[in-house]
């Protein structure tokens, strides 16, 4: 009988996916897989628990959690250059990548999803030692994520963010950058940059419809410096595809270096959690991982 490595989130979204853990583990079963479980944690040892994930031929490695769970598992599949294919059953509180690959909201539906064994290898973004397998991001409304109270996530969902966002709106001002995009170079004064491998950022999306996480290369979206009601409207905009307006930068590319040169900005999000600090070069793996599809 072949084994799927199960590693969830108990903390993830609503804390709703252990009260369905018997069923995910029964749907597995019922279909000749056996379920190792792995209950994730801030002080666990995930890193010992997948390492060799490669040589114990599994089925999968399957993820019950949010952006920053899946973070921490394919960071490290791409220190251990794990290539058993990884699927992700949308369990947190956005859930950008999973909406990305259009995963069902329901668990058992994803698992039937994951049960097709359409494996393909899919892009990795990394920003100086850290990856991401969704987006890099830093400026206003970027580290709401990091921000939101734990409370309020497991009471409101995605909410939470734009609450966390709102306050500190006021607060903010911009900063001026130096960013890279292969050939091409901007010196701005901006609001907030994006960096993105999927579709979608903060539960929103679609930025753009031809983004793809097969294409060897990122997204990048500058909002430049400009007043804060407008900057609502670009985000509208941006979040609708709508990318053609002259306070908005889009390109994609390969590799992208930013550096910070004049104001002051939190370190940059990845994935949900706190980025390496500026400068900052990010760089695409093209087929980094195999994933269920």
């Amino acid at each position: 009988m072949k084994k799927v490595k199960l590693v969830y989130n108990s903390n993830a979204g609503q804390s709703k996916f252990s009260q369905f853990l018997d069923l995910v583990i029964e749907k597995f079963m019922q279909n000749d897989l056996e379920v190792i479980i792995y209950r994730a944690g801030d002080k666990d040892n995930l890193e010992e628990f997948l390492k060799d994930s490669d040589r114990e031929e599994l089925y999968g490695i399957v993820v019950a959690g949010g952006d920053g769970t899946l973070n921490k598992v394919v960071t490290i599949m791409m220190k251990y250059n794990i290539k058993t294919p990884l699927g992700v059953i949308p369990a947190g509180t956005s859930n950008d990548f999973a909406k990305h690959i259009n995963m069902p909201n329901s668990y058992l539906d994803s698992i039937d999803k994951i049960l097709k064994n359409n494996v393909c290898g899919v892009d990795v973004g990394r920003a100086n030692d850290k990856y991401f397998i969704n987006v890099c991001s830093a400026g206003l409304f970027t580290n709401s994520s990091q921000r939101a109270d734990p409370n309020l996530k497991q009471t409101l969902g995605k909410v939470s963010y734009f609450i966390t966002g709102a306050k500190e709106l006021f607060k903010f001002r911009p900063f001026s950058v130096r960013i890279r995009a292969d050939e091409e170079e901007y010196t701005e004064k901006i609001n907030l940059f994006l960096v993105f491998n999927g579709s979608s950022v903060g539960g929103m999306t679609y930025f753009t419809s031809d983004s793809s996480i097969q294409d060897g290369l990122l997204d990048l979206i500058i909002i430049k410096n400009c007043n804060l009601h407008e900057v609502a409207i670009l985000l509208s905009k941006a979040f609708t595809g709508n990318l053609e307006d002259k306070n908005i930068i889009y390109r994609k590319a390969k590799k992208i270096v930013i550096e910070k040169i004049k104001g002051n900005c939190d370190r940059p999000d990845v994935d949900g959690d706190e980025g390496p600090e500026f400068p900052i070069e990010i760089t695409c793996i093209e087929s980094g991982i195999n994933m269920f599809l």
